[in-house]
């Protein structure tokens, strides 16, 4: 990639840089077991399209549908 790779996202608005990342540092990720049906989640916190901030565990109970994707 060129130099000027480091692009403006519209997520969050943060740049990022194509120029730093090799499919070595993805490799862990294909690595790691799966999780099973009835594994409890790890807590995170993610933002929310209003600018607030939601922890996972606040939605415990409740159904929830998680979807990690890219928009590049």
């Amino acid at each position: 990639m060129a130099k000027d790779a480091n692009i403006e996202t519209p997520f969050l608005g943060k740049p990022y840089n194509y120029d730093t990342w090799d499919r070595s540092g993805a490799l862990p990720f294909f690595q790691a077991e799966a999780a099973r049906v009835g594994d409890v989640a790890p807590d995170f916190t993610l933002p929310l399209a209003e600018g607030e901030q939601i922890a996972l565990s606040a939605l415990r109970g409740k159904p929830v549908m998680i979807e990690f994707g890219s928009i590049t």
